[in-house]
C-alpha cells in the first residue's frame, strides 16, 4: 500500500475540580512522542498530546516517510472532539490509530464538605455533606469529598459511533497484577473494544526499579510477547507493517 497516516494519542488529561485545580495522572506522553517518531518511517502522523514542550520542539519535524503535525488537548472532552473531528473526516483518512493517551476515567462535577461521616453495620457509610463548590474551593473546610462521574471510554468510540475501519492499538495499564492476571484483563479488554493490537503493561512493569527493565505485553489474535520497553516503538511500527503489508510511494 501507500504511505500510510497514523494518529497517536499521548499524555494525561487533565480534569478540573474548579476553575484553579484539576487532577490528573503520572505520565508525560513521552511513549506517545517515541511511537509518533517511529511512524514517520511508514507516512504522516498526527500526534495529539497533552505535553506542550513535546507539541513545541515537534511539531513540523520531518521523517524518512512523513512529517509530523502536533495539536494539543486538555480535557477528556477536548480529546474527545480532537479525535470525533479527525476520524470522521472523510479527506483526511486514518489508517491508524494509537490510544496512548492515559484519559481520565472520572470527570469531577462538584465539590462538597464533610460535615460527618457515620459507620453502618454492614461496611457502608452514611455521609452527610454541603455543596463546596465555587470557583476556587475555599481552603477552611477540614474535609471535602469531589464527587466525579464516569467519562466515556474513547477507545471504544471508534468501532462504534465513528465507523473507524483501520488499525486500532490500544494501551492498558493496571497495578499490582501478576503477568497472568494482566493477559486475562487486557485480552478481553482489546476484544471488547475491537482493538487489533493491544500493548499492556502494569506501573510495576512500566516503573521498575531499574529503567533498563521497562517492558510492556504486545497482544494480538495470535500471540502475546514480552517487550522491552526501549524495544517498543519499532516493535509497534513493525507488527503494523506485517498486518498492512509493504509501505511506500
Amino acid at each position: 500500500m501507500g504511505r500510510i497516516h497514523t494518529l497517536i494519542t499521548a499524555g494525561p488529561t487533565r480534569e478540573m475540580i474548579d476553575r484553579v485545580r484539576d487532577w490528573g495522572n503520572i505520565f508525560s506522553g513521552q511513549t506517545g512522542l517515541d511511537l509518533a517518531m517511529a511512524f514517520l518511517s511508514l507516512g504522516d502522523v498526527t500526534l495529539l498530546t497533552s505535553n506542550r514542550e513535546h507539541a513545541a520542539g515537534f511539531d513540523g519535524f520531518t521523517g524518512k516517510g512523513g512529517m509530523l503535525g502536533v495539536e494539543t488537548f486538555r480535557s477528556h472532552a477536548d480529546l474527545q472532539t480532537l479525535l470525533r473531528e479527525r476520524i470522521t473526516d472523510a479527506g483526511s483518512p486514518t489508517d491508524v490509530v494509537a490510544m496512548t493517551a492515559a484519559v481520565a476515567d472520572y470527570a469531577p462535577v462538584g465539590s462538597y464538605r464533610v460535615v460527618s461521616r457515620t459507620p453502618n453495620p454492614d461496611g457502608t457509610e452514611t455521609w452527610i455533606t454541603r455543596d463546596v463548590s465555587a470557583p476556587k474551593v475555599k481552603s477552611t473546610h477540614a474535609e471535602i469529598a469531589v464527587l466525579a462521574r464516569q467519562t466515556r471510554k474513547l477507545i471504544d468510540e471508534f468501532r462504534g459511533a465513528w465507523g473507524f475501519g483501520g488499525v486500532l492499538i490500544k494501551f492498558k495499564l493496571e497495578v499490582a497484577l501478576g503477568d497472568e492476571e494482566l493477559l486475562a484483563v487486557a485480552g478481553a479488554s482489546r476484544r471488547a473494544s475491537g482493538a487489533d493490537l493491544m500493548v499492556a503493561n502494569t506501573l510495576e512493569m512500566a516503573r521498575p526499579a531499574d529503567p533498563g527493565a521497562a517492558a510492556a505485553w504486545l497482544m494480538d489474535d495470535a500471540a502475546a510477547v514480552r517487550v522491552p520497553r526501549n524495544e517498543l516503538a519499532a516493535r509497534i511500527v513493525g507488527w503494523t507493517l506485517a498486518r498492512l503489508g509493504p509501505v511506500g510511494g
